[in-house]
């Protein structure tokens, strides 16, 4: 599984947001409220990446539901009009842009700068996204597969064991230590 989207270069999350004012009659003044909203340009940019996703997604094979449970790599070639440009600072509008389009939540991808060339003439991102290898605490699927064939003959296997459940979550725990659970216990033949 793999998708390769080319988007508009966004905007910086240093223009990207404005602070949101309000008029204190009691001093005269308009005040800051501690919100920020999403400037214009911001919202220019954002309806231009959602625009160009959405029609690039519908000639690939992607599966949005796999985005629900599992982690991404999004792989970023960044074209700026110019240097000086912080490759970190466009990352905001981009992946708030792309979500429930190409994810379900931005909190699962993985964003890795491979490269920063420059373009006057069209600036832009190439974003390849990916599926990571490990599940959880497991490096790859077959570790998770050893370690879930070997949960299968203990005894907290048959009850949804929060040890299992976590683990597959990404928890690390003292319970599991080099692929082994030191609360295994194995099945009883009569169980």
């Amino acid at each position: 599984m793999r998708l390769n989207l080319t988007l508009p270069l966004p905007v910086s999350i240093n223009v990207l947001y404005i602070n949101q004012y309000v008029w204190d009659a009691r001093i005269r003044k308009r005040v800051p409220t501690g919100k920020r909203i999403l400037s214009k340009e911001g919202e220019k940019v954002k309806k231009q990446i959602i625009v160009a996703a959405s029609n690039q997604i519908k000639t690939q094979e992607w599966d949005y539901e796999f985005t629900k449970v599992h982690y991404l790599y999004m792989d970023t070639l960044i074209y700026f009009n110019r240097k000086g440009r912080d490759d970190n600072n466009i990352y905001k509008l981009n992946n708030d842009a792309l979500e429930k389009i190409v994810y379900d939540n931005d909190s699962r991808v993985l964003t890795r700068t491979q490269r920063i060339l420059y373009d006057k003439k069209n600036p832009r991102v190439e974003l390849t996204f990916t599926p990571v290898e490990y599940i959880g605490i497991f490096d790859n699927e077959e570790t998770y597969i050893e370690f879930l064939e070997n949960c299968k003959t203990c005894s907290r296997y048959k009850r949804n064991c929060s040890i299992l459940k976590a683990a597959t979550e990404g928890y690390v725990q003292d319970e599991i230590d080099e692929g082994n659970c030191f609360k295994y216990k194995q099945t009883k033949i009569n169980e």
